[in-house]
């Protein structure tokens, strides 16, 4: 992880925290752990047992923003259902105590050609009302509007001023009316895992309320290369729209939006990879939109 580089100090006493910590919910929920951790970018997943069944354990840095808080709650509205399931949480801990699923075999082993209407198809089947404490989508549209412009200008005009003020345009178009379901926007190749209940199932959730259409666009950056050998941006579109049962025109303006907003992120995190990508997605959509 790269903890320590990103929160200094404060990372480096979280991280040595950590056995202690583990320990402690170990004791309170009667778990075994069976291996040793594996590491994402934000916490550390450790394979436990208890009372015989397998289960995983998984301990993330302390946000003060309340995905945790949305995760548990979206999680427990699934119950299941096309997702991982909840067995037990510990928000103040930042613990959850998740069903076992195969981390071995994530949605990047199978090609675009099935990928994508997984995807699709879970991201429709996750979208269920979204509870009124949710954030809307509606405030994350008006905060990439306002920003935009001055972000790319810090960023020395990476891209046409055209790109920038379409982009501006569509989120001041699409706040007004965004809908109120529950919207999962971190779907992609590595947060979907098979499983024995079902095929596949979505992990990690990042939820807000809004329109289901927002949730596409990182499926395009995760799988490009592909995509691109395999019919390209626009059919790999339709065949997530078809299998998401999405509004076309919404999806491409979302996706426009997110990825123009993506791309200056990562330029402003120093990324090197994704925002070539982005560029990529936002050319071709200016070719289908």
């Amino acid at each position: 992880m790269r903890t320590v580089s990103r929160s200094g100090e404060a990372g480096r006493r979280w991280l040595e925290s950590l056995p202690t910590l583990v320990a402690e919910v170990c004791a309170t929920w009667g778990l075994e752990v069976e291996g040793p951790a594996r590491h994402g970018e934000w916490g550390l997943v450790f394979a436990v047992r208890g009372a015989g069944t397998p289960a995983v354990l998984k301990v993330t840095w302390p946000s003060e923003d309340g995905s945790m808080e949305r995760a548990v709650k979206a999680l427990t509205l699934w119950d299941g259902r096309g997702a991982v399931r909840l067995l037990r949480a510990d928000t103040v801990r930042q613990a959850l105590l998740l069903e076992r699923l195969d981390s071995t075999a994530d949605l990047s082993r199978v090609g675009v050609e099935e990928a994508l209407p997984v995807a699709g198809s879970l991201l429709r089947r996750l979208a269920v009302p979204a509870p009124a404490s949710f954030p809307s989508l509606a405030a994350v549209a008006r905060r990439v509007g306002t920003t935009l412009p001055q972000r790319w200008e810090q960023q020395g005009r990476p891209l046409s001023r055209q790109v920038v003020e379409r982009a501006v345009a569509l989120a001041s178009e699409l706040a007004p009316s965004v809908g109120n379901l529950l919207v999962n926007w971190d779907i992609h190749d590595g947060n979907v895992l098979r499983a024995e209940r079902e095929p596949w199932l979505v992990t990690d959730p990042q939820v807000l309320a809004g329109d289901l259409e927002y949730g596409v666009a990182q499926l395009l950056w995760w799988g490009l290369e592909e995509i691109e050998s395999s019919g390209g941006v626009r059919r790999a579109l339709d065949r997530i729209v078809d299998s998401a049962d999405l509004d076309a025109d919404l999806t491409r303006a979302w996706t426009y939006v997110r990825t123009l907003d993506y791309w200056l992120w990562g330029l402003e995190a120093g990324l090197t990879v994704d925002p070539p990508r982005c560029e990529r997605v936002i050319e071709s959509l200016g070719r289908v939109g």
